[in-house]
């Protein structure tokens, strides 16, 4: 079956494979050839892929979506980093992405904060 995985800003994989195992909320999904049709968002994860012949892959994935149709599985994530060594990949670069997931978390609360601010003086003002 064919593996794709994309970014927004590349194609990072695509690849022939016997199996990939990636990971939804509810835990670990292994996707072979003639897999039921599925669409299920993605959790920041490793994703393992075999083929054929040749060594695994291995993925970290910052989220995302998998998409499987036929014997074609598609993975959209916001990034993708690819490396011969999970344990690097579960280590630092996990931990890279939930760090900038922390970030932008505070970035939105901060701007909530600022909009809601605003609006209380524009009410103010409104009133008088």
């Amino acid at each position: 079956m064919k593996l794709r995985v994309f970014t927004p800003t590349e194609i990072v994989l695509e690849e022939d494979v016997v199996h990939v195992t990636v990971e939804d909320p509810t835990g670990s999904i292994g996707i072979r050839p003639g897999h039921a049709p599925l669409v299920t968002p993605l959790v920041q994860s490793i994703l393992v892929a075999r083929p054929a012949e040749g060594r695994q892959r291995y993925l970290a994935l910052d989220g995302g979506v998998a998409i499987v149709n036929r014997d074609v599985v598609e993975i959209v994530s916001r990034q993708a980093v690819e490396s011969d060594d999970p344990a690097h990949l579960e280590d630092s670069v996990l931990a890279e992405f939930e760090r900038r997931t922390e970030e932008e978390k505070s970035s939105f609360v901060a701007f909530e904060k600022m909009r809601l601010s605003f609006m209380r003086r524009l009410l103010e003002l409104e009133k008088g």
